[in-house]
């Protein structure tokens, strides 16, 4: 006990222009909690393809919350998400027989709604919202400022929509937003909408 004491009153703290000085680390974003404390919640994880958002998900799974996983694409990481234990459905959130289950939380990164999958923005969000539970979120983070305000208009100017549900709309820079393998840009957008009733 003693050597310790004598260890700590040796000890020698860099002074602040010291070169020795290790330069502070920067701060890393603050993902948000979107789990409320003590409530078990209903998740969906809507195109999860990366593996970060499969960690996500098992994160959620391992905190006691009843998570599922929907791609149209069986991936590895899909699978090996299956394995661990995680609920893995193959299909699009559009195939979902629409009263399966609400959802307390909806999470989609970078969605990619072109091509043959090509759904209206209008449609796209509805498939979402009507399956949120009372006081539930859908968020949704992408690259497209032009897609994010076509669904941000969906909430605003929509009588339906905005009678039941507040939307907020957030720039994120690239280091806040979810990983990502496309283009880089300098902003992402974080879009999220809760149901009110």
């Amino acid at each position: 006990m003693q050597a310790l004491e004598m260890a700590r009153a040796q000890l020698q703290w860099p002074k602040e222009d010291s070169p020795g000085r290790a330069r502070p680390r920067r701060k890393r974003a603050q993902r948000p909690d979107f789990t409320r404390a003590g409530r078990r919640l209903n998740v969906l994880f809507v195109g999860t393809e990366r593996g970060n958002e499969f960690r996500a998900a098992m994160r959620l799974v391992c905190q006691g919350h009843d998570v599922m996983a929907i791609n149209p694409r069986v991936t590895s990481t899909a699978r090996r998400f299956r394995s661990a234990g995680g609920k893995f459905v193959r299909a699009r959130i559009e195939d979902l027989p629409p009263g399966c289950c609400g959802f307390d939380l909806i999470c989609e990164n970078y969605p990619y709604p072109s091509g043959r999958h090509y759904v209206p923005a209008r449609p796209f969000a509805l498939a979402r919202l009507s399956r949120l539970t009372p006081g539930g979120r859908w968020i949704l983070v992408t690259e497209s400022p032009r897609y994010v305000s076509l669904l941000k208009a969906v909430g605003d100017y929509d009588d339906d929509v905005r009678a039941r549900f507040r939307s907020m709309l957030t720039a994120l820079p690239v280091d806040e937003a979810p990983s990502s393998s496309y283009p880089r840009v300098d902003t992402r957008f974080r879009l999220t909408f809760q149901r009110c009733r």
